[in-house]
């Protein structure tokens, strides 16, 4: 099985027992990464691609001329691509593991105060350990992307980019024509979905359109808001991805190298103008050189760090660190994210739907069906007074009797002992149903900063979620809206309650309002952006200002965050990086 690559996570046995026992002489889950290359110290490139994520893999897929994709992570273990195995590899090996900075404000429910901030350390990046839901946010989204730097950034120019990646197969969508304007069908990424439902997601549609939530095909669809399953990106029962789809594909093209376990370190700039970068590999100093341009792609947290370092950020911070400063930008600054407030109801056995996992990993392994084959997502948008755009959703899952949540709550989750403990105890006897409340478009904002010189350092991130108290505005609304659905039909003959958490945080201020336990629950979705955002730190081309040479695509150039899971966007932003490229370059 060796030629199948380890496995890895909280799963890498069980993978491994199960393709031992069915099939002990052939690999049934492969998935054909680039091989890592041989390249020579001071090299020269056309460009360097910094990070082999979400963006990178799509950017450096794309490009002409030679290129370069350095990527600080390796290979993902084999089940990364598996859908059933989603959750696994969270706070492992293939996680960079970042966690906030307590404010001793917000999230106090959180061990420590932290917020958990999973992000992929390897190629495919969170694109590899997300949960492949294909969502776009709304055309509000873009056109304040346009009043801040562009009309290339508005409705209408993003979502030909969006088209152009796309094939989409979900049966629900293909055959309206009136949805299908806003899709593509000859792109690289499968988005998929089925008409069939599991029997816990067409209870909880049922529940929300009971109270009123209009029902709805295709969630991307921006003239009607309300609640529906997701399409998701996957193909054949397999994860699709900008790895898996654009960048695995490029076996041929002899002019593209990935080397892998490679931490860049620095940006190499002189006369305001980037020409390589220094990176460690396996210990060893190494000089990339770079004819054209360097694109980072590293992500929001490792982008703003990376950019620090090479001088590249607020003075103040960087005489402080020791750092030559080569521009005063406000590198790290405008950083946010969709503000997660986890809920919960208990309710009767009898509506969570848990395969027999062992005879579902099996049937996997055969044929690339059942229950590891796909998910069943959903989510419910709560607009705005007008009705045009969706300020909270709420994302419902369901784990059944008898489960072992505690771990999760932990360790993905990141909930204190006492919450984890009651939520587990809640499971004894009935089924847990979690409501993820979210805020879309928050006010507030943190930021990234340094924590030393030290490239291996991780950086600071200050979340400075509810810094904005006007974030918590909505919160008890909508936490009323998600706890209605144990006075619905169906849940209200399941004996559905909620489930009063015992917060230190809010007994120890004397309150139990709403809002002391938003504000002690939140956690991050893992949608941080804005941290090198257009109209500040880069042009409307996603230029670094007073930089040649030098370029960002990725979550952290986005100056909002749009309504809705980021990967599909940020991959629209790197089609968008390699057109702006090959435009400037090379003339078309």
């Amino acid at each position: 099985m060796s030629a199948c690559g380890d496995g890895g996570g909280g799963v890498g046995s069980a993978v491994a027992a199960a393709l031992q026992f069915f099939a002990a002489s052939q690999c049934l889950v492969r998935e054909p990464w680039l091989p890592d290359a041989a390249v020579h110290n001071s090299s020269s490139w056309d460009f360097i691609v910094v990070g082999g994520g979400t963006a990178g893999a799509a950017l450096a897929a794309r490009l002409p001329g030679t290129v370069l994709l350095l990527e600080a992570g390796g290979d993902p273990p084999q089940e990364s691509i598996i859908p059933g195995f989603r959750h696994h590899l969270k706070g492992s090996e293939y996680d960079w593991n970042f966690t906030s900075v307590d404010d001793a404000q917000s999230s106090q429910a959180l061990v420590n105060g932290q917020q958990l901030q999973p992000r992929g350390k390897m190629l495919g990046g969170s694109g590899s350990i997300n949960d492949m839901v294909y969502a776009r946010g709304f055309p509000a989204d873009y056109e304040e992307w346009a009043a801040l730097v562009g009309e290339e950034w508005n409705w209408t120019n993003v979502l030909k980019y969006f088209k152009k990646t796309e094939h989409l197969t979900d049966e629900r969508i293909i055959n309206d024509p009136e949805l299908m304007k806003y899709h593509g069908r000859n792109g690289d990424i499968e988005i998929t979905g089925l008409n069939e439902s599991t029997y816990t997601t067409k209870k909880f549609l049922e529940a929300f359109e009971e109270l009123g939530f209009p029902m709805v095909k295709d969630m991307t669809y921006p003239d009607l808001i309300g609640a529906g399953r997701f399409s998701h990106t996957i193909r054949d029962g397999q994860r699709d991805s900008s790895l898996t789809a654009m960048l695995n594909k490029q076996s041929w093209n002899e002019n593209l190298k990935v080397v892998k376990n490679a931490l860049v370190t620095k940006i190499l700039i002189e006369n305001d103008k980037a020409y390589g970068v220094e990176a460690l590999i396996s210990g060893d100093s190494f000089t990339f050189l770079v004819d054209k341009e360097v694109i980072i792609s590293a992500g929001t947290f490792n982008t703003a760090k990376l950019l620090m370092l090479s001088g590249l950020g607020p003075k103040e911070h960087l005489r402080e660190m020791g750092i030559e400063v080569i521009k005063d930008l406000p590198v790290g600054d405008n950083l946010h994210d969709h503000v997660m407030v986890l809920t919960y109801l208990a309710a009767d056995n009898g509506t969570c739907f848990e395969a027999e996992s062992q005879m579902e990993l099996i049937r996997y392994l055969y044929d690339r069906t059942g229950s590891y084959s796909r998910t069943d997502s959903m989510g419910a948008y709560i607009t705005n007074k007008d009705g045009t755009v969706p300020e909270f959703a709420i994302y419902p899952s369901c784990t059944s009797v008898g489960q072992n949540f505690y771990q999760n709550c932990l360790n993905i989750l990141g909930f204190q002992h006492k919450i984890c403990t009651q939520l587990q105890s809640e499971l004894e006897s009935s089924e847990l149903l979690g409501l993820a409340v979210v805020l879309l478009k928050p006010k507030s904002r943190g930021k990234v900063r340094l924590k030393s010189p030290d490239p291996l350092e991780a950086p600071l991130i200050y979340s400075a979620t509810f810094s904005d108290i006007a974030d918590l505005d909505g919160f008890p609304s909508a936490l009323e809206t998600a706890w209605s659905i144990a006075n619905t039909s169906y849940f209200r003959a399941m004996n559905a309650r909620v489930v009063e958490l015992d917060i230190d945080y809010c007994n120890n201020i004397g309150t139990e309002d709403l809002k002391c336990k938003a504000q002690a629950m939140a956690t991050s979705a893992w949608h941080a952006v804005g941290t090198a955002a257009m109209g500040t730190v880069l042009d409307r081309k996603l230029k670094v200002r007073g930089v040649k040479g030098l370029r960002v695509a990725d979550a952290s150039v986005m100056p909002k965050v749009v309504r809705g899971n980021t990967n599909a966007p940020v991959i629209m932003i790197a089609e968008k990086a390699a057109d702006f490229i090959k435009e400037e370059y090379f003339g078309f």
